[in-house]
């Protein structure tokens, strides 16, 4: 076990259990390095003298993912990826096998449904699809001009997954198709965006942009309702929907907050926000059907229980209709304010 927990929280990833497993890292030297922590008893986390189990990595690293009940998934700054193994009844990490493919560090990992694959995604543009038995990569998808910054897989569909790029792109992908992406319309979404998660039991997305607005539609074009969150003033660090309540989405930020949405078919309102953080938000992650935990460059762990402290905030949010039935005076006017934008990347049609 390391002697000391390292400055920066990053990832927080809350186990069935009860018990939280941590990410942090720190600048040690000219080296910037990471360590990985499972507390037993959430309520003592980050004190490193409670900590159930510690150990430390090779590198620094932004994602950390369960895999099944005892292993763990981590995207390191190497440029690899590593399974460690919780034995010992949760008091030893052992690590398992690891392997570097990315030419730059790795910025999001996700556990594929049924857990015998994966998908990262990094600084080098890249997209990998991972076979964990044999802890091989079995396709490398270049579809994006710019660092892929979030990478979500279908809580039920093995085939399916998002990414989000500073290219200001999401894209759904489809391992099953010779040609496996599609882009998908983040109209709303003002800002290049940061991350982007499923919401499960439905076709619909959420992602979170480089300015905080929070953007919740369906992968279907022209159907459902969109609904858009102005609820950070800074980057969204990390989006997760409720497991056992799809309808609520948390969202953490550089500002220093984190939110919590209540998020319907036609409808959307702010229920919590919590400011008691210091730096940023920089993880988030549910245990049960109310409780958040959230960690923070801050060093701190919060515990939020979202129903003792319910606040509404209408203001901060605006419903777009998606449909194929508009009259001619909205095309019109729609017509008359359109724009041409261009990225760099290629251009495109922004209503404004």
């Amino acid at each position: 076990i390391p002697a000391a927990m390292d400055r920066h929280l990053d990832v927080i990833q809350c186990h069935k259990d009860g018990g939280i497993l941590l990410g942090a890292s720190g600048l040690t030297g000219r080296y910037w390095l990471g360590s990985l922590w499972y507390y037993a008893n959430p309520d003592a986390a980050p004190d490193v003298e409670k900590c159930t189990a510690g150990v430390q990595l090779e590198a620094g690293f932004q994602e950390a993912v369960w895999l099944d009940d005892t292993k763990v998934l981590v995207g390191l700054d190497t440029g690899g990826i590593a399974l460690w193994d919780l034995v010992d009844n949760f008091h030893t990490f052992v690590h398992v096998s690891g392997v570097v493919e990315h030419d730059d560090l790795v910025t999001s990992v996700g556990v594929v449904s049924g857990g015998k694959s994966a998908v990262s995604c990094g600084a080098d543009r890249c997209v990998k699809v991972w076979d964990l038995e044999n802890m091989h990569s079995t396709n490398t998808y270049r579809a994006h001009h710019d660092v892929v910054e979030c990478i979500s897989c279908h809580p039920t569909e093995p085939a399916l997954f998002l990414s989000c790029s500073a290219d200001g792109r999401v894209f759904l992908w489809d391992t099953r198709k010779s040609r496996p992406v599609t882009v998908l319309d983040t109209s709303p979404l003002l800002h290049s965006p940061k991350q982007v998660v499923w919401q499960p039991g439905t076709h619909n997305f959420a992602v979170g942009g480089e300015c905080g607005q929070v953007v919740v539609k369906d992968t279907r074009k022209a159907v459902g309702a969109t609904l858009s969150f102005s609820c950070h003033s800074r980057a969204v660090t990390k989006l997760s929907f409720c497991q056992e309540n799809p309808r609520l989405l948390a969202s953490a930020s550089e500002d220093c907050t984190a939110v919590v949405m209540s998020v319907d078919k036609d409808a959307g309102r702010q229920i919590f926000k919590d400011t008691s953080h210091t730096d940023f938000v920089s993880s988030l992650s549910w245990q049960g059907n109310d409780n958040l935990f959230t960690c923070g460059w801050d060093s701190k762990v919060k515990n939020h229980c979202v129903s003792k402290s319910e606040q509404t905030c209408e203001d901060c949010v605006t419903v777009q209709m998606e449909t194929d039935c508009i009259d001619k005076e909205t095309v019109k006017k729609k017509i008359a304010n359109i724009s041409l934008v261009c990225n760099g990347n290629g251009a495109g049609l922004e209503s404004t």
